[in-house]
């Protein structure tokens, strides 16, 4: 295995050309913002969110997009609610008056919790992973279910569907299968299996 694919080059990133509030190379503080942000550092990714939002509106939609990417690509399942914290934060800043205090208080908030946010990229991980190595799905048997034109020509029933392909995993230690258990006995009267799987 080699490395295939070129890092995108610079000259194709218009943010390199320009300038912050600061005169900062817009580039190296929306890179800033995230790597204050993977490590903690809560006040240097605040002052690059407040670099980028008093700029103008370029630049505080960059942020805001950044703001958005991070939550996903390195907060991930360690803080899973983070994607819809700061989409509020970005809805109560487009609320705001532009230019306003209260308009910054909102992307210093967001960038604020991301960096002290519990992190888990694992996704993140794993879609590089499928991309470097053009990965594909595995379709296990229980998906050519009842759904599907192979499972129907297979003969497949609501009833193979719900004990097989509804199953989830892990299931919560609290769940109540009573309902469950009452769902197979009626798809089983419904729609039962062919005989030779009975």
């Amino acid at each position: 295995m080699s490395w295939t694919r070129p890092v995108p080059h610079h000259s194709s990133d218009p943010w390199t050309t320009r300038t912050t509030i600061h005169g900062l190379p817009s580039d190296e503080v929306r890179s800033a913002l995230q790597k204050h942000v993977r490590r903690g550092r809560r006040e240097q990714a605040v002052l690059c969110a407040l670099e980028l939002a008093r700029t103008d509106d370029a630049h505080d939609e960059l942020l805001w997009s950044r703001l958005m990417a991070i939550a996903a690509e390195d907060v991930g399942m360690g803080t899973p609610e983070a994607a819809s914290v700061v989409w509020a934060l970005r809805c109560g800043a487009a609320e705001a008056p532009a230019g306003s205090v209260d308009r910054l208080l909102f992307a210093a908030q967001a960038a604020g919790y991301l960096a002290l946010c519990i992190k888990d990229p694992v996704h993140s991980e794993i879609v590089q992973v499928a991309l470097l190595t053009d990965a594909a799905p595995d379709i296990p048997d229980e998906a050519r279910c009842v759904h599907t034109r192979a499972g129907q020509e297979a003969g497949r029933t609501m009833y193979d569907w719900f004990v097989t392909g509804s199953a989830v995993e892990p299931e919560s230690a609290e769940r109540n299968l009573s309902w469950r258990a009452r769902l197979t006995d009626l798809y089983l009267q419904l729609d039962p299996p062919a005989p030779s799987e009975a």
